[in-house]
Order: C-alpha cells, then structure tokens, then sequence
C-alpha cells in the first residue's frame, strides 16, 4: 500500500519528461496532450481517465494529493443515493458507486465499507417526499422506520424526538476511505504512465482563444495541449471573475468521538450512517478513529485558503459534545479523539461547475463540488474526459453543470 509520501517519490521524476516551455504558438514537441490542475477526487480521476484513452497527461498539485488543504483530503466521506428532490445526483450517485466498485477490485485494496444510512425525521419534508418517489423511480430498496423499530435495530441511539426515519439499504449507501481512495487513484494514474509534479500552476501565456501554457512559481512555463483547472477552494484565486462570483467557500468541522472500549455498538457495521433532520448535522460508525460527527456548516470562510489554519471552533466542538449527549447517551463523556477542518466550494444551487472556459478553446473548469462531489469523483472524470475528448454529452447535464447555470450573484 502506498502512502502519500511514496507517491510523491514514484511520481517526481516522470514529470520533467513532459513538461515544456511554450515558447512559440503551438506547444513543444514532448509536452503533454493535457495538463490537470489540482489532484483532489476530480483531478485525479480526471487525470486518470484521459491517462486511459491514450493521451499523455501532466497533473499538477501545489500541496500533493490529499494534502490538508484539500477538500478531499479527510479520512471518509458518504455515498449515499438520499438526495431530496435532486433525482439527478441520485442517479449519477448509482453510476459513481458501481465505479468505485470496479475501481476498489482494481486496486486491490479495501475502500468501501457499505452499510445503512438513516435520515432521523419528525415530519414528511417537500424533500423527503420527493427522495421517496425518486427512489421508487429508479428502483432503489428504501424503507421507512418507525421510532420503534428504530429503538429495536440501534439502542446505543436516542430516538424520543424522531417520528421515523428514510432507510438506505447497502445497495446505495457506503462509507469510502478519502484520503485513500484520492491516492490509490493517483497510484493507479502514475503506474498507467501519467506525469505528476508538485508545482503551484496559474494560467500563463496565451494566444487568440488558446492558452499556451501554465506559470509555475519562479516564472517557468509548462506547456500542453489541453488544459483542465480542478481547483477546488482555489478557483476563486485562479479565476476570480468566473468563480468568485458563482462559488462560496464554507466551513465543515467533524469530530472523531473515542467508543468505550469493548463494545462495537458505535463502529462500521453496527453503526448506521446517519443525518439528522431534527438536530442538525451527519456522522458515521467508526472505522479507525472513533465515532464521526460534523455539526451544521461553520460558516462562510474569508480567509485565503492557502494560510487559513484548520482549527476547529469551540463553538462546534461544544455543539459536537452536547450532540453525543443528546443522540448517543453512553457516548456523553467520550473524548475527541481528533479533530478536522474542512473548507467546501459550494454553488448557490449546489451543482457542479464543469465547463470550457469562455475565453479559451482548449480549457476546461472542473469545481463546485461542495459537501456532495467526493462520491462523484469517477463520473466527473469520465465526464470532463468526454467533453474535452468532444464527444457532446447529455443537453440537460450540460446545462447543469454550465456557468450560464451558475449566474454570477
């Protein structure tokens, strides 16, 4: 199993073999036929499904993957098929989980860990209502639970205030290793004859609706053929009149609880998944570090995200404690067993943004991914893979995930 560390050192010396200054109109013989920009879940897999249809690919990182900056850096993140009203991120959920599927045997290594996931509830929402039909439409095991039942199934929770709750099966829910499944990824991209290096990379130099190449810091130019900005947080420093205005980033705290020892009742499998309607916030069984809980949003973060520190607040960490006291009772005094801080792109109506920069022919912008856009990390990438490939994609997607859908505020 590789670590970030070795694959920093696998990748570094391929990349110098592909990158090229531009100095003229067309790029230099031996540079990549694109370059990536960012090494989150997007950009790796990205990078990695144009690395499979033949093109030569340079994927660039200012921190390494999964660095802590990164949104894509934490232990786990949900799949889950539970959207509201918002069918089309539950289908493309359903297509994203059969690939990482595909990709885990592939690795040869576990990522996945699927179990329930229960939406706590004391009323029937416009959302839940419409989650229930889409679910019915798409043929997807549901069920619906009563407060009874569900003091049967999880007595380690407290469910007085919880009328029922919407039951995703294992067919639709899992809990996938983040951190892991971003460096398997990259792993697998490196092996495939992909290119990393670990530069800061901005837009250099251009010419008509082409751009030439990327700036690195010191001044030299990498050039390419193709280029793709999967930036994250980052987009608004990269592009400010293009994703300043249509992206906001918030703050996400989670906090890993300690179980009492001996008993298994808060861990992967007998812990479900879970978010909680009524109180507010998610979290997950434990697989190695304790029991996971993430609080509401911190709020709108301000702070550039290169030096924003990742300290969580006391705030939530108050709001984290009084919650296990609340839903989990045996869990009232557990220690943190760590802490983390996670900064999220977020549209106003939460979809993606990928689309060609309007500007230039041969870019193409990849961000927006919020709170939901890990588990669709192996669809986006086949996505931006077929858009830059050219092959036209679905009318509606595109109009989704297009920045005249994302109108700036």
């Amino acid at each position: 199993m590789i670590d970030r560390r070795g694959f920093l050192n696998l990748t570094a010396g391929g990349a110098a073999t592909l990158a090229a200054s531009a100095a003229g109109a067309q790029p230099k013989p031996g540079a990549p036929d694109v370059a990536v920009v960012g090494a989150g879940v997007f950009g790796a897999f990205t990078a990695l499904s144009l690395r499979e249809r033949g093109l030569s690919v340079l994927s660039l990182d200012q921190y390494g993957p999964v660095s802590p900056r990164a949104s894509s850096s934490g232990e786990t993140r949900s799949i889950r098929a539970g959207y509201g009203d918002q069918g089309f991120y539950s289908a493309w959920a359903m297509k994203a989980l059969a690939m990482w599927k595909a990709r885990e045997a592939e690795y040869g290594r576990t990522l996945l860990y699927p179990n329930a996931r229960i939406e706590l509830a004391d009323r029937w929402t416009p959302g839940l209502t419409a989650q229930k039909a889409i679910f019915e439409a798409l043929k997807l095991p549901y069920e619906v639970a009563p407060q009874a039942e569900l003091k049967r199934r999880y007595p380690q929770m407290a469910f007085d205030d919880v009328d029922f709750a919407f039951v995703e099966t294992t067919a639709s829910a899992a809990v996938i290793k983040a951190r892991e499944a971003v460096l398997a990824t990259m792993e697998a991209f490196a092996k495939k004859g992909g290119a990393f290096r670990f530069a800061r990379a901005v837009p250099g130099q251009a010419q008509g609706r082409r751009l030439l190449s990327l700036t690195l810091d010191g001044g030299e130019a990498v050039a390419a053929g193709q280029f793709v900005f999967a930036c994250g947080p980052w987009a608004s420093k990269l592009f400010p009149a293009l994703a300043a205005p249509r992206v906001s980033v918030w703050r996400s705290e989670y906090f890993y609880f300690g179980t009492p020892a001996g008993d298994d009742r808060f861990s992967w499998p007998k812990q479900p998944a879970w978010h909680d309607h009524i109180a507010g916030g998610y979290g997950f069984g434990s697989l190695e570090r304790g029991l996971k809980y993430s609080p509401e949003a911190g709020g709108r973060v301000t702070q550039d995200p290169d030096t924003a520190e990742r300290l969580p607040t006391d705030y939530l960490l108050k709001k984290g404690r009084d919650y296990m006291g609340r839903r989990f009772p045996p869990m009232r005094d557990a220690p943190v067993m760590e802490a983390r801080v996670c900064q999220v792109d977020n549209t106003a109506n939460s979809h993606f943004v990928i689309d060609r920069h309007p500007d230039f022919d041969n870019v193409w912008l990849a961000f927006g991914g919020g709170g939901h856009g890990f588990k669709h990390g192996p669809m986006v990438g086949e996505y931006v893979a077929d858009r830059l490939l050219g092959k036209a994609g679905d009318a509606e997607t595109a109009r989704l995930f297009s920045l005249a859908g994302h109108p700036a505020a």
